[in-house]
């Protein structure tokens, strides 16, 4: 894994590995994903998740990708589209 020298790189870094994470598991808009599923996921690839999580997922939730959901993330319909924009 490559240094990175601020604390915005880790943010932007975490918050595209969340998106991996709904690609991965083929999520559309609207699916939740569980943090159950989410964390191991985010600490086989980004083990020093838990020092920006939060902002990674309130800088997906600003760009409207992502909601807060009880048990995890709702993938949002622009989020969803920007997912597949990106393949």
């Amino acid at each position: 894994m490559n240094e990175l020298h601020s604390e915005a790189d880790n943010i932007e870094n975490l918050a595209q590995c969340i998106m991996g994470a709904f690609k991965e598991n083929n999520l559309e808009a609207g699916n939740v994903l569980s943090y159950q599923e989410l964390y191991p996921y985010l600490q086989e690839r980004y083990p020093k998740y838990k020092d920006v999580q939060k902002e990674a997922e309130h800088h997906l939730a600003k760009l409207a990708w992502v909601t807060p959901a009880p048990d995890g993330l709702m993938l949002t319909q622009v989020g969803y589209n920007n997912m597949n924009q990106n393949k």
